[in-house]
């Protein structure tokens, strides 16, 4: 049995099987009264080793008043060895959050303040943490893919990591330390980014790498509607051994 320190408390309200995803939006899912229901999937990934016909997926009720076109949220999906994942986007501020202000966890340790959403040229970073006299920028990215217990991302091309690369790079050389912190979903022991998907990015890590950006993978697992820690140490493959 894993253990390990509760994060975040998400709570899944209802089980059923995936139909169909008819755009990257939505997944129609069927309940086990043969409703199907339309979900909204809150993950621009392309997720098919989760979301494939007859998958068993965990699913949130909206909030009670909410105007939205759908009414119920995806919120995770069983992987082949029967592990829940999380699939849903939208938690990782609130995990990241929870995670990096505490000390006994966090890779940075104690800090004086943790911002949240911070502008940095034409863009926003996740955080920045102030410790000290230090400035730390951080930017978050969850992973759900992991093939044999190894992680990768992303599992889509995404223009829009490979600029958070570029500017922590541009951090780092102006003289703040950055760093990118990945939530690991699936139990894994190794990351490498996934050069068959997204082959800028994954030359963009190693040079942020090598240029002094501090990466972290951390494990999550989901146990009964909980975002657990699992204490255990993600090793980062070399580019050699891609």
């Amino acid at each position: 049995m894993r253990k390990g320190k509760l994060i975040y408390e998400i709570g899944i309200d209802k089980r059923g099987k995936f139909v169909e995803r008819p755009n990257r939006f939505v997944a129609d899912i069927k309940l086990e009264n043969d409703n199907i229901v339309t979900c909204h999937v809150h993950d621009s990934g392309r997720i098919r080793e989760l979301l494939f016909k007859d998958n068993s997926i965990g699913i949130k009720k909206a909030k009670e008043g909410s105007i939205r076109k759908t009414q119920w949220d995806v919120i995770s999906a069983l992987s082949d060895d029967k592990e829940d994942i999380l699939i849903n986007s939208s938690y990782h501020r609130y995990i990241s959050e929870k995670f990096l202000k505490d000390k006994d966890l966090s890779p940075f340790g104690e800090c004086n303040n943790v911002k949240a959403e911070v502008k940095y040229g034409d863009s926003r970073i996740d955080y920045l943490l102030e410790k000290c006299n230090e400035k730390i920028w951080v930017e978050v990215k969850g992973v759900s893919l992991s093939v044999n217990k190894k992680a990768m991302f992303p599992d889509a091309p995404s223009t829009r990591a490979q600029k958070h690369l570029r500017e922590l790079i541009k951090i780092k050389e102006e003289g703040d330390r950055a760093a990118v912190l990945l939530l690991v979903f699936r139990e894994s022991n190794t990351f490498r980014p996934k050069w068959e998907t997204d082959p800028k990015f994954s030359e963009l890590f190693y040079e942020a790498m090598e240029k002094g950006v501090e990466i972290y993978p951390v494990q999550f697992f989901l146990k009964d509607g909980k975002i657990m820690y699992e204490e255990k140490e993600i090793k980062i493959l070399a580019k050699e051994e891609r």
